[in-house]
This record gives structure tokens, C-alpha cells and sequence, in this order.
């Protein structure tokens, strides 16, 4: 018997002893510190659930990686110990390897093309609902989601060019593929989670990494690392993803009133992400906190742009690569 299985079993206890499987308090998980798209998200997806639920369903957030970084709380989502989970996709790319097709950088051309090929309903997220059924390990996945542009930042100097990125050691997630297209752009990848981040740059095993405004603000990034770069080299893809355990025990009709809730939370998501990155950082640069530079992204993208296929091949990706080139 599977792992999971067994967990499932005495989630499916703990429910009636808790009152019955018609009353349960889930546990959503999330590494954002306000303010950021995967808290409102969050926020969006707990509020439409209650009131649907008129209170049967209850969901808990907890902010901060408190419960874990991504990476933990989806093995504990897998033994049912969590049930909820907004995050970057690049972070579950050891559970789902085709998560790395959104490592990419300038994957999508711009965010009417994001925005289609979030649609709950469509296509691109359908296909990584097979991946996660292909997959078969304990997690399901309720929507796709955004979280803003990322862009570089770093505590060493202003980079407004690929050889002010030069040697610098930069900060990536587990995915291979994003250490892969750092260091075609002359950068030493060093893997890190994002919640030893801080203490890294203030330390020096890194002095540069990539992230969302809002990540950068949240999570107070801009204290030890003040140069920020606009390279706008990709529209963060978050996921939505349940615990199949938690999933499993709910009724038909409560299973679609999750489904609908993540679509509504998955739009929330993408439309704060613009909303922050357009504000967030006139404040600290305002102050003199933060140091903002415009950058020439044309030899970024043209050194990037081959290896799109290559990178879409080697994962599984192609099919889906080509569905997000076939948006119009």
C-alpha cells in the first residue's frame, strides 16, 4: 500500500473524530509575506470556500513558510499533514519535472498570452491536471495561477547588461533548467530555498537572485540586496494545489465549489501581481532604499530564445510549449 494511501485512511479518521467529515479546518500554506498575489490569492480561495460551504469547510492560512518551504509542505501534503498549497511552479519541479517548461525565460510574449494560457479552463492547465494524475502522488491540482514579472536583483552593483551578470553568484530554486539558463547568461547558479534567501545574500553564499516585486518587497530582500534590474525575463507561473487526500474527502459538490474557488483566486492571483509590480517599488526608491535599473533584455532574450525547444524536449514539454505559441 502506498504512502499516501495509508494517510488518506486516517485523514478520513481524524475527520470523523474531529466531528465528521462534513466539518474540516484546512491548512493552506504559502511562502508569500504580505503584500503578495499568492496571499490575496489565498485570501480569495478561503473566503469563496466558506461562504459556499456556509462554513462547513473552513481554511487556515499560514503565511511566511511557516509550515515549511514549498518543497516540505508538498511532501507533507502528500502524507496529508497539509492540505493546501499557493506557490511557484519552480519550486515543484522535483514532484512535476514539466513545471521547468516555466523556468523559461520570455516564455510567454506578453500578458495577454499569460493571462490565456492561465485560464482555468483551458488547455495549458488541463495538461498539467494530467501531469499531476500522471503523476499519481497524493497532491491534485486546482488551478494555475500568477504572481507578478520576475526581475534580477543583487547587492554587488547595478546590472544593466549580460556582462555586468558576470561571475555573480546567484540564488536559483531546485530546477535544473533555471540553473541552466543562468549560467548561459554568465552567472554562478547556486541552489538555495527561498526561505534561507535573506540570510544568504547578508552572508555571501549569494549576491544576486531573481524574484517577483513582490517577493523582493515582502520579504524585505531589498535590505540586503538594493539593486534591482528590470529584466522582466518571466510572468511568474503559482500553483494551486490540494492534498488528493483532502481532495478525496470531500463530497462532488463541495469538490467543484474548491475547483471554481481556485479559478476565482487564480485570477486574483495574476491581476495583484501587475497590481504590485506597478507600486511597490516607488515607495523604497522614493526613499533611496533601492536603486532601479533599466536593462537592454534584447541580448538576453536572443542568447534564452534557442533554447526553448531544447529545454521543452528534454522535460516532455513540447506539446505544451506549442499550445502556448498557438495562443493568438
Amino acid at each position: 500500500m502506498k504512502r499516501y494511501a495509508m494517510s488518506a485512511l486516517a485523514g478520513a479518521m481524524l475527520a470523523v473524530l474531529s466531528g465528521g467529515a462534513d466539518a474540516q479546518t484546512l491548512r493552506l500554506s504559502t511562502q508569500g509575506n504580505a503584500p503578495h498575489p499568492w496571499l490575496d490569492a489565498a485570501e480569495v480561495l478561503k473566503a469563496e470556500v466558506e461562504q459556499a460551504t456556509e462554513g462547513r469547510v473552513k481554511i487556515d492560512i499560514h503565511p511566511g513558510g511557516v509550515l515549511g518551504n514549498d518543497a516540505t509542505a508538498l511532501d507533507e501534503m502528500r502524507m496529508g499533514t497539509i492540505d493546501l498549497l499557493i506557490g511557484g511552479t519552480q519550486e515543484a519541479t522535483p514532484f512535476f519535472p514539466q513545471f521547468q517548461l516555466f523556468s523559461i525565460s520570455y516564455l510567454f510574449p506578453d500578458e495577454a498570452t499569460f493571462r490565456t494560457a492561465l485560464d482555468p479552463q483551458g488547455p495549458v492547465t488541463e495538461y498539467y491536471r494530467q501531469v499531476y494524475r500522471d503523476a499519481d502522488n497524493g497532491l491534485t491540482l486546482l488551478a494555475l495561477t500568477g504572481g507578478g514579472i520576475r526581475n534580477l536583483s543583487n547587492n554587488v552593483k547595478p546590472v544593466a547588461t549580460l556582462e555586468d551578470l558576470s561571475g555573480m553568484k546567484l540564488r536559483v530554486p531546485g530546477s535544473r533548467m533555471d540553473a541552466e539558463m543562468w549560467e548561459t547568461s554568465g552567472a554562478q547558479p547556486i541552489s538555495l530555498p527561498f526561505t534561507e534567501l535573506y540570510t544568504a545574500l547578508q552572508t555571501g553564499v549569494a549576491n544576486a537572485f531573481e524574484s517577483s516585486i513582490s517577493a523582493y518587497v515582502g520579504a524585505k530582500l531589498f535590505e540586503v540586496a538594493p539593486y534591482h534590474s528590470k529584466t522582466q525575463h518571466q510572468f511568474m507561473v503559482s500553483h494551486i494545489t490540494m492534498s488528493r487526500f483532502a481532495f478525496d474527502r470531500l463530497s462532488a459538490e463541495d469538490q467543484e465549489i474548491f475547483l471554481k474557488a481556485a479559478a476565482k483566486a487564480s485570477v486574483t492571483g495574476i491581476d495583484r501581481g501587475v497590481e504590485y509590480d506597478a507600486s511597490l517599488l516607488e515607495p523604497l526608491v522614493a526613499s533611496g532604499k533601492v536603486t532601479v535599473t533599466e536593462v537592454d533584455k534584447t541580448p538576453f532574450i536572443e542568447i534564452i530564445r534557442p533554447l526553448h525547444d531544447k529545454v521543452a524536449a528534454e522535460i516532455g514539454a513540447s506539446e505544451v510549449l506549442q499550445m502556448i505559441r498557438d495562443i493568438k
